[in-house]
């Protein structure tokens, strides 16, 4: 055997020997790799879910809000067509305070699900609500003020396009146009 024919031998068993290596080097980086984004397509996809369940409880605490002002909006201008408050489930008739401490209780358990521009929405909402509450209660008294009762249906109604609004933002934030 000639001295070529060994060192043929062992450039073969050494090109051989890198060449598993490197792949077995580049096997190992793209298993680590893809190991990674399962795991992130995991995370995300709970998180999604959670998401999605906020975003459904919320929004169905703003639709239920929606009607009992529409309801109010329609008694108050007479509207022989729209709904009535003695016409909505119990779970729609309640105060705007009740409705304001029912999304409270929402928003705290579900903010970390919110962008900035939606809690913007809600927070707008909230102040809103609060002079609802407020003309509410006025409105209970024996002697309402004429303003308080003048502008019942402009209180129910910004209350209602506030509403329209953070439903708007909860579909934008979960990456869909809204219908409203």
């Amino acid at each position: 055997m000639s001295i070529g024919a060994v060192v043929g031998a062992v450039n073969v068993v050494f090109g051989y020997w890198a060449k598993s290596r490197i792949e077995g080097s580049i096997k190992h980086e793209y298993d680590k790799k893809l190991e990674k984004i399962k795991s992130e397509w995991k995370r995300t996809d709970i998180l999604l879910t959670e998401r999605m369940a906020a975003f459904k409880l919320l929004q169905k605490r703003l639709v239920s809000i929606r009607r009992y002002c529409e309801s109010h909006i329609s008694f108050e201008i007479g509207s022989e067509f729209g709904p009535r408050p003695d016409d909505l489930e119990a779970a729609d008739n309640k105060s705007i305070l009740t409705h304001w401490t029912e999304l409270e209780t929402l928003l705290d358990e579900n903010l970390i699900f919110l962008s900035v521009s939606c809690s913007a929405s809600f927070e707008q909402l909230r102040n809103q609500l609060s002079l609802g509450a407020s003309m509410e209660l006025g409105l209970t008294s024996a002697d309402p003020a004429p303003e308080i009762m003048a502008s019942k249906a402009d209180g129910y109604q910004a209350i209602s396009s506030l509403t329209n609004e953070c439903i708007d933002a909860l579909f934008k934030d979960l990456g869909f146009a809204s219908d409203n």
